[in-house]
């Protein structure tokens, strides 16, 4: 079999991908989001590829320039990965195995919390098993060529194929890079890591660390563009909505009740939560020709103003099947991935780009404003109030409990089982590495 895992290989970096890596079944032991056969019966092996961010776009995007081209880039990227990935199992295919192609982003699993996210299957823990990446701080993964501002995709395979050997341990990123660095976790204006604790995930008898998680549900805050203050009024991201509770009363995670009422006053006042997510996940999760992809891609560098993009923008989203949209600042953070270079000192420098590129607002006409200081984006705010109508607000609250009952609510008893058996492995793992500590005498 050592041949055909050489062959993948070469497919895949006639692809342009230089970041692959291939984990067979004795690499895929984990959680429930590990599980290949989840998205495939009969999988056992599966091929997991990273490409680069678009890095100009990232300065662009932090230093407050302009949101469209590091959104074209998501984009883009997003569907690069996924055709190429689509080629990759193409190829296997046509060696006599059966292989799929799993989407990049929003396909999650059904559960009672509909906002719980968790995917079908992790590109995350999959560039773990197969070698190619290691967690840090933020919980995204990282590789020495890029950092964690990647684009991940996977594979599935039923052929038995032999496992890469990590290209790092568990702890590389996290002792060698993030202990001096963590900038991710500076970059949430929600909070959503805590500064210094530890938490893990377990895979394959083995602790991978990262930084705990207060409440996923922050994260939701940040990266839908709910609240986009950072916690001390300096900054903040290209989201026009700030939770005027949080400002001054930061959430505790003591009240997780609390904090999703919070999330669902935020996201019902906006009037148009659900055509934004919708984007999202016909974006991320589904294959569009590629034609259409680049054409509105180019379309871009034509259009001197933000006033045409916008123009352009409708029509885009509405191709799509997304109506309802008015503007494209879709993505309004990512920063714990995207501030996150291949070095400490490339991390430092995109997180001083972004803290020292001042506040965006709401502005006149529904365009975003730049401002130095707190007080005047509440200034501007305050004159610039956004427009929603009751009907507008109910209008979309009905759609979003459509759209997440089709895809997201339900309950799931194998997921449901797989996750307590899992919950009770890596408890077991974390108290023998607590007594191991003792016994040392650290």
């Amino acid at each position: 079999m050592d041949k055909f895992e050489s062959m993948i290989k070469d497919f895949v970096k006639e692809q342009g991908v230089e970041v692959a890596g291939i984990a067979g079944p004795d690499r895929l032991s984990g959680p429930p989001s590990l599980d290949p056969t989840y998205v495939m019966p009969g999988a056992k092996s599966i091929i997991s590829l990273a490409l680069p961010m678009n890095v100009d776009a990232i300065y662009k995007f932090l230093g407050k320039k302009s949101p469209a081209p590091h959104g074209l880039d998501q984009l883009q990227g997003n569907q690069r990965i996924f055709r190429i990935s689509e080629f990759v199992a193409g190829f296997i295919r046509s060696k006599g195995y059966n292989a799929v192609a799993v989407p990049p982003n929003n396909i999650y699993r059904r559960n009672l919390d509909a906002f719980a996210n968790i995917p079908n299957f992790s590109h995350r823990f999959g560039a773990l098993a197969a070698g190619i990446a290691a967690q840090g701080w933020s919980g995204n993964v990282m590789t020495e060529e890029y950092g964690a501002a990647i684009w991940l995709d996977t594979v599935l395979t039923d052929a038995v194929l032999q496992s890469d050997k990590p290209r790092y341990s568990s702890r590389h990123f996290i002792d060698n890079y993030c202990l001096k660095c963590r900038t991710c976790e500076k970059t949430c204006v929600a909070g959503m890591f805590e500064p210094h604790a530890e938490e893990y995930v377990l895979l394959n008898g083995e602790l991978h660390p990262r930084g705990k998680r207060r409440d996923i549900n922050l994260c939701n805050a940040s990266c839908f563009g709910l609240h986009s203050l950072s916690r001390d009024k300096k900054w903040t991201t290209w989201g026009y909505h700030w939770i005027d509770k949080w400002i001054e009363n930061p959430p505790e995670v003591t009240r997780r009740g609390e904090i999703k009422i919070d999330l669902f006053k935020a996201g019902s006042a906006t009037g148009d939560s659900t055509p934004r997510y919708d984007l999202i996940r016909r974006s991320g999760s589904m294959l569009w020709p590629e034609d259409f992809i680049t054409g509105y891609v180019q379309s871009h560098s034509e259009v001197p103003s933000e006033e045409e993009r916008m123009a352009r923008f409708p029509a885009y989203a509405e191709r799509m099947g997304v109506k309802g949209l008015k503007d494209d600042r879709i993505l309004t953070c990512g920063h714990c991935a995207i501030v996150c270079g291949p070095t400490v000192e490339e991390s430092q420098n995109r997180y001083h780009l972004l803290t020292e590129s001042g506040l965006v607002v709401l502005g006149p006409n529904g365009k975003m404003v730049h401002v130095d200081t707190y007080e005047e984006a509440v200034t501007i705010r305050q004159q610039n109030p956004l427009q929603v109508t009751k009907l507008e607000m109910l209008a979309d609250a009905w759609a979003s409990t459509v759209l997440f009952h089709k895809f997201y609510f339900g309950v799931e008893p194998k997921s449901i089982i797989g996750g307590v058996a899992y919950d009770r492995k890596l408890k077991k793992a974390v108290r023998a590495k607590i007594r191991g500590h003792k016994e040392a005498g650290n």
